[in-house]
């Protein structure tokens, strides 16, 4: 073994194999499987999931109850040499103009072709300043007035980061190690 770290992701559903085309796409880092070495964020987006599908659901008439789950899983660090992998060292310019990208998509085809993509994790605040920005850039999204307008609009120091599997190859790397609703 190598360089084994653990990683959290936390959902409203039950599963027992990564799919990473069952997103909904129109995330930071596009279509994929999302999961963080920071177990109260995977736990707190697990809680935020739920309420959100209670929500969704008491607007149609329903009553549904959601448990929010916490999968554990354990991935090699050294296997990200044998695969395309796309790391970010900051919320910083080229990280924002990629989220925009994959956010602002349309498309159901990935907008970039990594396996992996490695980042802080862009969120309420990112995409309210988005947007805030998108209309006022008329078009111009990708000028660094843009980008920097986005960047001041949130503090990129609180974000956690984030661990991308953009692929079955790379999902396949991770190791279950155990999942539990979260109380």
């Amino acid at each position: 073994m190598g360089n084994i770290i653990t990683l959290y992701h936390g959902t409203i559903y039950e599963f027992d194999i990564i799919d990473v085309t069952k997103d909904k796409g129109n995330k930071d880092f596009g279509r994929g499987f999302y999961t963080s070495r920071d177990i109260r964020h995977a736990e707190r987006l697990a809680a935020r999931n739920k309420s959100i599908e209670e929500e969704r659901s008491a607007l149609r008439g329903v009553k549904k109850r959601a448990a929010p789950w916490l999968y554990t899983y354990e991935f090699d660090h050294d296997e990200l040499a044998a695969l395309n992998v796309k790391e970010f060292d900051a919320a910083g310019r080229e990280w924002m103009r990629f989220v925009v990208l994959n956010r602002e998509s349309k498309s159901e085809i990935q907008k970039h072709g990594y396996d992996i993509v490695i980042g802080p994790t862009a969120n309420d605040n990112t995409r309210a300043a988005i947007q805030t920005v998108m209309p006022l850039s008329r078009g111009e999204i990708l000028t660094d007035k843009a980008i920097d307008a986005l960047i001041a609009l949130i503090e990129p120091e609180n974000l956690p980061w984030q661990f991308f599997f953009g692929t079955q190859r790379a999902a396949a790397l991770l190791q279950f190690k155990g999942r539990r609703i979260i109380r």
